[in-house]
């Protein structure tokens, strides 16, 4: 019985250490990528191939922001400043593709940040519209988003959401993931998702600064909703596309 106690708790160990090594391994290399992806935007930029700039920086920015957050392991440092400047290099992008909206969002990030207020102010004004079909997100982490989808389909809108978790080592072995599914009438704004003591508020509303939103309100009792763990819902999510 001891044995087999002391066993089960040496496993552990040795598992974490030998998964660790092949974590810090791939952190390291892919953290010594960032400056390649932002080269490669900057050129793809300058050429005006934006979707194509917009791959790349967005690797910028995801991989600065996780490398960052582990920088005693990753080999390379990044300031606050140098990962707002990549989350802005994909919101130029954004927005010299002709969707200021996704360009909003990539800003909004670092509000703080300068040259985020400075884009800010660059972009026009949202336009105000009946129809509350598209894609609504809200950042996740690590230039990751939770995401729903609204469908019109006949006399209702068909709502989609998909949530995520970005934990500390979610860039390299995946987010936790949930997602839920429910209806609103066309001539509705608001709706409520509902499973076992689950239970999902959704109202949309028009902010003539930010564009349309809709907002989540998560009361999910002891079920968490049936998400993965520490997936939420709850909060505000932009329109970016139609």
């Amino acid at each position: 019985m001891n044995k087999w106690l002391i066993f089960i708790s040496i496993l552990p160990l040795s598992s974490f250490s030998f998964a660790n090594s092949d974590f810090e391994t791939e952190l390291r290399s892919e953290c010594a990528k960032v400056k390649s992806y932002a080269n490669s935007g900057r050129k793809f930029y300058d050429q005006k191939q934006y979707q194509n700039a917009l791959g790349q920086f967005q690797q910028q920015a995801s991989w600065s922001a996780f490398c960052a957050m582990h920088s005693e392991n990753s080999g390379v440092s990044f300031s606050e400043n140098a990962i707002a400047t990549a989350f802005n290099n994909v919101g130029l992008s954004y927005f010299k593709s002709g969707k200021p909206q996704w360009a909003r969002a990539w800003f909004s990030v670092f509000p703080q940040a300068k040259s985020s207020q400075f884009n800010l102010k660059q972009l026009p004004p949202p336009q105000k519209t009946q129809n509350l079909a598209g894609i609504y997100i809200q950042h996740a982490g690590f230039g990751h988003w939770n995401t729903i989808q609204v469908k019109r389909i006949k006399n209702s809108y068909q709502i989609h959401f998909n949530g995520l978790y970005m934990g500390l080592n979610s860039m390299i072995y995946g987010p936790n993931i949930g997602e839920f599914e429910t209806t609103m009438p066309l001539n509705k704004t608001q709706t409520t998702y509902r499973s076992d003591d689950c239970k999902i508020n959704l109202n949309f509303a028009f902010d003539p600064k930010q564009g349309q939103q809709v907002i989540l309100k998560q009361d999910n009792g002891s079920s968490g909703c049936g998400f993965g763990h520490n997936v939420y819902a709850d909060g505000h999510y932009l329109k970016v596309e139609s």
